[in-house]
């Protein structure tokens, strides 16, 4: 079967497999294709992350499929697993307010200052906690669609050479 694999930003490719290959197999045939090391990628079918020594068919994935690839920066930790630690609630590198803080320092003390100036510190720590939730549970509801569109923005201010007919 052949399925299509689509990075984020760039083109995407086709590789020929079964439905009985690991997702690590599939992992090397896109190395081989779009030159990104196999540990750098992490493979989602339908938002879901695969795991290298799962098979396609453990997630039900057919002919045609379409999975999404984000590329991991080199030196981004991983799970036991051996797969990145994500923002979804599998396992989530931001699930607590002492993990955000640190993977965010800088913005949470500063919000962390202002809170205490305003209010208990009992208080300040249960509003600090809320805003944390709030910001994990949005970064969670982006989709990878939701994420393209933003880098687009972010790296193409002007708007020359982006496809904005869903702004219509």
């Amino acid at each position: 079967m052949i399925l299509t694999v689509k990075p984020l930003q760039g083109k995407e490719c086709s590789v020929q497999v079964t439905e009985d290959e690991k997702v690590s197999t599939v992992k090397e045939l896109v190395s081989e294709r779009l030159n990104i090391p196999a540990n750098q990628q992490r493979l989602l079918y339908k938002g879901k992350a695969l795991a290298d020594e799962h098979r396609l068919s453990d997630y039900s994935i057919g002919p045609e499929a379409k999975l999404n690839l984000v590329i991991r920066p080199v030196g981004e930790r991983t799970g036991a697993s051996g797969t990145a630690a994500s923002s979804s609630s599998s396992s989530s590198s931001c699930s607590s307010g002492s993990s955000s803080s640190s993977t965010h320092g800088g913005v949470w003390q500063t919000v962390s200052t202002i809170l205490a100036r305003h209010f208990s510190p009992a208080d300040a720590a249960k509003v600090h906690e809320q805003l944390i939730k709030d910001y994990e549970r949005s970064l969670r509801q982006l989709s990878l669609d939701d994420i393209e569109r933003l880098a687009g923005r972010l790296l193409h201010p002007d708007g020359e050479g982006m496809d904005t007919s869903y702004m219509d």
